[in-house]
């Protein structure tokens, strides 16, 4: 009799630890997005003039500015500057039916660097994601960090690249 209880136990426990399992399994389950975007507008803030207003003239004390070793060369953005951008969301290549929108806030850094905050409006919810990439950058990745609906409790990532029509491909893998 205490070997029946036993190999009971021992089947109870093998089948538990397999459902267990497969739960897991399928909660680790991704799902494919695929998205496609283009620019509708932009705002560029160039904090150009912050930068001289505090040199020598700040709430910390007057300073004396030494002078960079080398000075920047070409057109920005530069460290400071920030950008926000709109865009038109579809849910095909031809750019017919637009699905939703999505909205992007960047604050750049050097060499044109930047980090975003991404907002995807789309049916049944919202996609939240960040990541940092550069400004001339045809690819670029961001994290997908939550959302809202049924997108709820979204984690993974979105890889973009160049369509037609300047349009972007946007490839979410989320979890």
């Amino acid at each position: 009799m205490r070997r029946t209880i036993l190999a009971a136990l021992a089947v109870g426990l093998v089948a538990g630890a397999g459902a267990a399992s497969s739960s897991a399994s399928a909660s680790h389950a991704s799902s494919h997005l695929t998205l496609y975007s283009v620019a509708a507008r932009e705002q560029f803030v160039n904090n150009e003039d912050d930068r001289a207003r505090g040199k020598g003239n700040n709430p910390f004390g007057n300073y004396k500015d030494v002078t960079a070793a080398t000075k920047e060369a070409g057109n920005g953005p530069f460290a400071g500057d920030e950008a926000i951008f709109n865009f038109q969301v579809y849910g095909e290549s031809g750019l017919k039916h637009p699905v939703g929108s999505a909205t992007f806030v960047c604050q750049y850094d050097l060499n044109k660097n930047a980090f975003c905050d991404a907002v995807y409006r789309v049916a049944g919810g919202t996609l939240i994601g960040a990541g940092e990439f550069n400004f001339n950058a045809a690819h670029f990745e961001l994290a997908i960090t939550g959302g809202t609906g049924k997108y709820r409790d979204a984690s993974g990532q979105l890889q973009a690249s160049p369509s037609a029509d300047k349009a972007q491909r946007l490839a979410f893998v989320l979890h």
